[in-house]
C-alpha cells in the first residue's frame, strides 16, 4: 500500500535497519484555475464548421477605445529607452502568416530573425489545439503521422480560427479576471502612401523615443475570451497577417496583463522585453507560456542573500500562482550550466516544449499525451526540491543544519531518522542540496524514470524561420542504459541533443528531416 506524504513514516526498533519507505504521492500540480473570472468566461475550442465565414469585416464586440496615451509606455516596455533602430525594424514588418511548404501548412512562417520568441509559443498553442483540442479521432490519428500538414481546403479554411484560438489562449492566461484588450497597431497616416512612408521611418523614430508620433493604437475592451477569439479570427487574414500583426498582438498581451503587472512580474522592471538583435527576453517567453513575465525558469520563487528580510526575491514558475503549465520549456543554456529549468516546465500538461537557445526559439512536441507525464521519481524529486528551497539560505543549493528536522517532517520522514540524517548530510552545520536529495530519495521506494518512461518517444521539431526553413524534423528519443555517445545520433558536442538530455537523461537521439 502506498502511503501519502502525511501518512508515510513509522518507527523502527532500535538497531534494526531502516526499511525502504513506500513512495509518497505528492500531487502533481493542477492546471491553472481562474476564480476571479466570470463563470461564463470560458475559451471553448473553435468550431471548424463555421470557419468559412467572411473574415476581415469590422467586428462590433466590446467597446472601442483609443490608446494614444499608452503607446509610449508600451513601446518603452517592449524596446527599452534607447533601442537600436535595426532591432525595432525587425518587429515592424512581421505578421502571422502560414508556411507555403507542402506538408507544413499548419506551421507559422517567420521571415526574419527576432520574433521567434513569440512565434514558437503561438505555434505551440496551435499544435496543442490540433493534437489535443477535442477533434474527432480520425483527425487526431492523421495529425500524429503528419502533424503540420493540412488535408485540403477545409483545413486551410480552419487555420484562421485555430490561430485565433491560440492567441486567445495566451491572452486568457495573462489576466486573472475577465478583462481583455485587443490592440491594432497602425501607422498614423491619412493615406496608403503616407502610411508606407511612416512605416519606413518608424524604426528610427521609435528608437529615438518618439513612437507615439508615428504609430496609433486602436483597442477593443472585452469581457469574454470567446469574443476575443471572434475578433482575432476576423483579423487573421488582414491586420494580424500584415506588417504590424505581431506587434499588435504583443501590445494586446501587455495591455491585457497591464504594464504595471508586467513590470512587477520581472526581477528587474527596467529590463526591456525585446533585447539586442530583436531577440525576445525570457520574461517575454514566460509571459507567452504562463501568463506572467517572470525572469526565471526554475520552479517557484527564491531569495538571493542570507537573510530574506534584506535579500532579493527572484521569481520563476510558481505552481501556486500559475498551476501546471500547458506548454513546457527547455533551454540550451541548461547543459552549459547557466540556468536550471524546473520540473514544471520539463513536465507540462501537454507534451509540447518551446526550445530556447541564446539566439533562437523553436518548438518540439509529441503526438502522445502521456509523453509529458511526470514519473514517480520526478514527482518525489519535485517535492524534495520544494522543501529544500523553502529552507535554503541561497539559491537553493545550501541549507542550515538547524532546518533539517523541519525538512524531514515536511517530507513525512520519521523523527527517529534524524540522527542518521545528520551523520549522512551535515557538514560544518550546512547541508548541500545534492546530499539532501540523495539521502531523502533513498528513504522512499520509487520506480526509476527508466522503468516508467516509454523506451522510445517520437518527437517533432518545427522551426518556422526562413531562411533556412520552415522545416520539420523527426526526433526519436530512446531511453536506455547505453552511453548515448555510442548510439546513433548522440554526441557530446551536439547542443540540441544535450538540451534533450536535460529532460530525457542519457537517451539516444536520432534526428531525421521530414520537410
Amino acid at each position: 500500500m502506498q502511503l501519502s506524504l502525511e501518512e508515510a513514516g513509522g518507527a523502527r526498533t532500535e538497531g534494526s535497519p531502516a526499511a525502504p519507505r513506500s513512495a509518497p504521492t505528492p500531487g502533481r500540480p493542477q492546471p491553472r484555475t481562474f476564480p476571479n473570472k466570470d463563470s461564463q468566461d470560458v475559451l471553448s475550442p473553435p468550431c471548424r464548421a463555421s470557419a468559412k465565414k467572411k473574415r476581415g469585416e469590422p467586428r462590433t464586440e466590446g467597446s472601442e477605445v483609443e490608446m494614444d496615451g499608452e503607446i509610449a509606455e508600451l513601446l518603452r516596455l517592449l524596446f527599452g529607452d534607447s533601442p537600436e533602430a535595426a532591432d525595432v525594424e525587425r518587429w515592424l514588418s512581421v505578421g502571422f502568416q502560414w508556411s507555403q511548404r507542402a506538408g507544413l501548412e499548419w506551421g507559422l512562417w517567420q521571415k526574419q530573425g527576432g520574433p521567434c520568441g513569440v512565434f514558437a509559443p503561438v505555434q505551440a498553442f496551435i499544435v496543442k489545439q490540433l493534437l489535443f483540442g477535442g477533434e474527432s479521432e480520425p483527425i487526431v490519428e492523421r495529425q500524429k503521422e503528419q502533424p503540420m500538414a493540412t488535408s485540403g481546403a477545409d483545413d486551410e479554411d480552419a487555420r484562421a480560427p485555430v490561430l485565433a484560438h491560440a492567441l486567445s489562449s495566451i491572452l486568457f492566461h495573462c489576466c486573472p479576471s475577465s478583462s481583455y484588450t485587443v490592440c491594432q497597431v497602425r501607422p498614423r497616416a491619412e493615406s496608403e502612401g503616407e502610411a508606407a512612408a511612416i512605416a519606413a521611418a518608424a524604426p528610427a523614430v521609435i528608437a529615438a523615443g518618439e513612437g507615439a508620433g508615428v504609430l496609433a493604437i486602436t483597442a477593443r475592451k472585452l469581457s469574454r475570451a470567446a469574443e476575443v477569439r471572434l475578433l482575432l479570427e476576423a483579423g487573421a487574414d488582414s491586420w494580424l497577417a500584415g506588417p504590424f500583426g505581431v506587434l499588435s498582438f504583443l501590445c494586446s498581451v501587455l495591455a491585457t496583463r497591464g504594464p504595471s503587472s508586467v513590470r512587477e512580474d520581472m526581477d528587474d522592471p527596467s529590463t526591456p522585453l525585446i533585447g539586442r538583435f530583436g531577440h525576445c527576453s525570457q520574461e517575454l517567453v514566460n509571459l507567452m507560456l504562463i501568463g506572467e513575465a517572470t525572469s526565471n525558469v526554475f520552479d517557484g520563487t527564491r531569495w538571493l542573500g542570507d537573510d530574506p528580510s534584506s535579500g532579493f526575491l527572484v521569481r520563476g514558475v510558481d505552481s501556486e500562482r500559475v498551476g501546471l503549465p500547458q506548454i513546457g520549456f527547455l533551454s540550451e543554456l541548461e547543459p552549459m550550466r547557466y540556468l536550471s529549468v524546473g520540473l514544471l516546465y520539463k513536465n507540462p500538461d501537454f507534451p509540447i516544449w518551446v526550445l530556447g537557445s541564446p539566439t533562437h526559439y523553436t518548438m518540439i512536441f509529441s503526438a502522445n499525451r502521456s509523453d509529458s507525464q511526470l514519473s514517480d521519481e520526478a514527482s518525489l524529486e519535485q517535492q524534495i526540491r520544494k522543501v529544500f528551497v523553502e529552507n535554503s539560505i541561497d539559491e537553493g543549493g545550501l541549507a542550515m543544519s538547524s532546518s533539517l528536522s523541519k525538512m524531514l517532517e515536511a517530507l513525512g520522514i520519521a523523527a527517529e531518522m534524524l540522527p542518521e540524517a545528520q551523520r549522512e548530510m551535515v557538514r560544518e552545520d550546512v547541508i548541500l542540496w545534492e546530499d539532501f536529495r540523495r539521502w531523502t530519495s533513498g528513504q522512499f521506494d520509487v520506480k526509476t524514470s527508466a522503468e516508467q518512461t516509454a523506451n522510445k518517444i517520437k518527437l517533432f521539431l518545427y522551426d518556422g524561420q526562413d531562411p533556412p526553413g520552415p522545416t520539420l524534423k523527426s526526433v526519436l528519443v530512446e531511453v536506455s542504459d547505453i552511453d548515448p555517445t555510442l548510439a546513433a545520433g548522440g554526441s557530446e558536442g551536439d547542443a540540441f541533443v544535450a538540451t534533450l538530455h536535460t529532460r530525457w537523461p542519457d537517451a539516444a537521439v536520432l534526428v531525421s528531416d521530414l520537410g
